[in-house]
This record gives C-alpha cells, sequence and structure tokens, in this order.
C-alpha cells in the first residue's frame, strides 16, 4: 500500500512504516492488525481518544444535516460554537473579557487571524503603519504558513521559504527584564504560548506573563495566548492562563487541536476592544 500511494503524495513527511486503518479510545489497529498503544494522540489532537461514541454519532448526524453552507450565511451551528466557548471561558476562570469569537479550520489559520487582527489594531490606533511589529519568542511554534511561521523563530523551518514576513521579532521567554526593550511603541501584537509545546513542554512563569500583559497595555500592544496545543483543559482548566490574575489576561486566545477531536476546527477569542477593529471584509475563511 506505501510503496502504491507514496509517488502520489508530496514528502513533506518521513511517515514510518505502520499503515493504521482503525482506532479505538488509546488504541491503533494497522492494516496487519498489529496493535499500538497511541501516546501521538494525533498530534495533541484526538482529546476524546479514537472511535468515541458520542463524537461519531454527533458527526455523523451533521454529515447528514449540513456539513457547509459557506460563511456567507449564517447558520445555527458556528453561531453556538461561538457563544459556548464565550460562556465557559469566562466560567472556567480565563480571558474575563472574551466576547467574540472567529471560527476556522486550524490552528495556523486561527494564528494568522490573530495576527492579522493585532496588525489591524496597530493600523487603527496608529495610521501612518508604523505601529507593525509582532513579537514572538525563542522555541515557540506558531504554525506552519507564512504569517505564522515567520512568529516562529527556527531556522530549521524558516530557512527553506525565506525571506519571512516583515516586521517580525524575536524575544527571550522568560525574560521578565528584556520585555521594555523588546515590547515598544511599534508593536501591534504580541504572540506567547502559556506553555511552549514543542519547545519542550516549558511553562511561562506568571512573574513572566504578568509582566508582558502589563508592557502590552503600556503601548497599547494587543496579546495574543496561542493556545492551540496547550488549552481545551489539559492544565485542569479550559484555558492554561486561567490561574492568572485578570490583569494577565489576554486580548486575543487561539485554539485548534482538540477543540475538535480530529474534526477540522480553529478558533480566535478576542475582547472587546479587539473585535470593535475588525470590520466587514477584514478578514474571511472559506
Amino acid at each position: 500500500m506505501v510503496n502504491e500511494h507514496a509517488p502520489y503524495m508530496v514528502a513533506t513527511y518521513a511517515r514510518p512504516p505502520p499503515v493504521f486503518v482503525q482506532g479505538e479510545g488509546s488504541w491503533l489497529w494497522d492494516v496487519e492488525n498489529r496493535k499500538y498503544l497511541d501516546f501521538t494522540a494525533g498530534i495533541a489532537v484526538t482529546s476524546l481518544g479514537h472511535g468515541d461514541g458520542e463524537f461519531t454519532r454527533l458527526l455523523a448526524q451533521q454529515a447528514k444535516t449540513l456539513m457547509h453552507a459557506s460563511n456567507l450565511y449564517y447558520n445555527p451551528w458556528t453561531g453556538a460554537l461561538s457563544k459556548l466557548l464565550v460562556e465557559k471561558t469566562r466560567e472556567s476562570g480565563g480571558m474575563h473579557d472574551a466576547s467574540a469569537v472567529f471560527v476556522c479550520n486550524s490552528g495556523s489559520e486561527a494564528n494568522e487571524a490573530a495576527i492579522k487582527f493585532a496588525r489591524k489594531a496597530g493600523k487603527v490606533l496608529d495610521p501612518s503603519g508604523d505601529k507593525m511589529e509582532i513579537v514572538s519568542f525563542t522555541n515557540a511554534f506558531h504554525g506552519r504558513t507564512m504569517g505564522s511561521l515567520s512568529a516562529t523563530h527556527n531556522a530549521k523551518y524558516q530557512k527553506p521559504f525565506a525571506p519571512m514576513v516583515p516586521g517580525f521579532r524575536e524575544g527571550a521567554y522568560n525574560d521578565v527584564e528584556g520585555l521594555a526593550e523588546l515590547v515598544t511603541a511599534r508593536t501591534c501584537g504580541v504572540m506567547v504560548e502559556p506553555i511552549q509545546g514543542e519547545g519542550g513542554v516549558v511553562c511561562a512563569s506568571d512573574e513572566f506573563l504578568v509582566a508582558l500583559a502589563k508592557r502590552c497595555r503600556e503601548v497599547g500592544s494587543v496579546l495574543i495566548h496561542d493556545e492551540i496545543q496547550c488549552g481545551m483543559g489539559r492544565t485542569g482548566a479550559l484555558w492554561a492562563h486561567a490561574s492568572l490574575p485578570r490583569e494577565a489576561h489576554p486580548d486575543v486566545v487561539t485554539c485548534a487541536k482538540a477543540l475538535g477531536n480530529g474534526f477540522p476546527v480553529g478558533a480566535v477569542l478576542v475582547n472587546d476592544a479587539v473585535a470593535g477593529k475588525i470590520k466587514v471584509g477584514d478578514h474571511g475563511t472559506t
């Protein structure tokens, strides 16, 4: 099967030999019926496990009802998801001023939207265009599309596709003292993972996240928490930042992965300050 299919697939992955055909709970079976304990979880995606009964039932029901009519029109489910995310975020102790949601298809797409929202906010505050820098941190991973890749300061990923999008700066993670020089009046947005994933499951200190939020407020920068991997209950609360004081809460939270349990969905939560700067036609997704 591999020999038959591989020539027709773009070689973006160096895949090992197993060909998986079935999953149940935390287990996978390959084409030769060998059983594997799945420690990858679809790269932190299958939060409910494989073949979850309720998830499968709802997915089949939705497929029979309506799968897609485009974002040009209302449907009951996108709005319901947005409302649920805002309500549960507030209830969980996270992002106390969450007010609206942009729903998309993936984590990278969610981060691209967050970057655009920050750029738009910067343009509203400074129409000259000088307030356009996006700050992210060493060992972060925000995605592989051009904007999110530009925020992922790793030469292994960036070098083949250089030059990156202009205006992205790299800072040291957990460096409180360096924030004043790093985040300036030219900074429109700061992206941070409360817990770095690819960086080695490294937690940002409360001191750092509090100081980062304070600095963003001082210069009028949008604070973006990328919780695509660390969010959705993985820390015991809905969001990893939920234990922080309100003054350290972000303006934007991005999520995906566990949000869909394998169904392609991402979301961007924003507060009123950000939502009010986004107008019809500023962004979209099929």
